[in-house]
């Protein structure tokens, strides 16, 4: 009877030592995983960044390494300054299971400063999550809850939910022109807007989603030299899917976006749109156009648009197309558009 008792010992011992063991290691990996972090803070402070936190603790045993910062703050001088304060506490969560895969949490209250203008803003629900590999940056998910917004406009902002989802494959070659290099996937719901802003007769824009695939070498930012790099390799921008419900309007569609030789915008989109002559109503009623044009507007839509509304659903088709800064509805100019950023450099 004494041997079953002495390997139950054996096992028991060799269990409380694993454990001991993997405590050590515990342990360990969260004191490299701060003096990481706390690298990466202090390689960006060499970047004109200043950055400050009231300290960093560690938590999550035994399954995962969680990075608490307490109240983080951010800030950069130069052209753009801004500067942004976190809530009490931002959490970086990483795995044993899922090491390349880093997710943050910054519920509560930020605030932010930018050009001379201050933001708070509040999220019920914050949450990032970063996939790397060991080329880098591969996928981005973010998610926004019952968030409000308050200072850059005369009345609050708020946001019922809003997701982002970001894609970089590393794995296409520049030159191939059939698969995407790069992807974006925005949703949003129940965006709240300030009078200013409304245009539309609705405070509140219902549901908007655009789904947009990238083919080409990604830029390395929206300036001249590398969307001219972009251009001449046959870079094209495709809007995938395109949805918006504000107001009485209801769009659908789709695009392509490119550049010309001048890196003047040509995007053709197909669409279907619902309530376009409410709408147009309704921006005369703010001024948006003049009363008076209304009319010969809608006339114009109608003979513009490629078939009837369809009798069920009310949607007709528009042939809408961007070329340079010229804004066109079949053959007929609807607005001129300032040059974009890029090209006043």
């Amino acid at each position: 009877m004494r041997r079953p008792y002495r390997r139950l010992g054996l096992i028991l011992a060799a269990l409380a030592i694993s454990a001991g063991l993997y405590g050590l290691w515990w342990n360990q990996a969260a004191e490299a995983a701060k003096a990481e972090l706390e690298r990466w803070i202090e390689a960006r402070r060499g970047a004109d960044f200043n950055i400050t936190h009231e300290g960093v603790s560690a938590s999550g045993f035994p399954m995962r390494i969680d990075l608490l910062v307490a109240k983080p703050y951010v800030s950069q001088e130069g052209k753009r300054p801004f500067a942004w304060r976190g809530p009490d506490l931002v959490t970086a969560r990483i795995s044993s299971l899922t090491p390349g895969l880093l997710n943050i949490e910054a519920h509560g209250a930020h605030r932010l400063d930018y050009r001379g203008k201050q933001a708070n803003l509040v999220f019920e629900k914050a949450e990032a999550s970063l996939t790397f590999s060991a080329s880098g940056f591969e996928a981005l998910h973010l998610a926004l809850e019952r968030a409000t917004a308050s200072g850059f406009f005369s009345q609050p902002l708020s946001l019922g939910r809003l997701v982002l989802d970001g894609a970089y494959q590393r794995d296409v070659p520049p030159d191939d022109l059939t698969a995407p290099t790069a992807s974006l996937a925005l949703a949003l719901e129940a965006l709240s807007l300030p009078p200013e802003a409304k245009g539309l007769s609705s405070e509140m824009v219902k549901a908007a989603h655009i789904n947009l695939s990238l083919r080409g070498p990604v830029p390395n930012s929206l300036k001249a030299e590398p969307l001219a790099a972009w251009n001449d390799a046959g870079g094209i921008l495709n809007i995938d899917a395109l949805h918006a419900e504000w107001g009485p309007l209801v769009l659908d569609g789709d695009g392509t976006f490119a550049l010309d030789r001048q890196l003047m915008p040509i995007a053709p989109f197909g669409l279907k749109a619902k309530g376009v002559f409410e709408t147009v109503d309704a921006l005369a009623e703010r001024g948006w156009i003049e009363e008076a044009d209304a009319l010969p507007v809608k006339l114009a839509l109608a003979v513009l648009a490629k078939e009837p509304p369809d009798p069920d659903s009310g949607m007709m088709r528009l042939p809408l197309t961007l070329q340079g800064r010229d804004l066109f509805i079949g053959p007929a100019r609807l607005a001129r558009l300032p040059n974009p950023p890029w090209v006043d450099e």
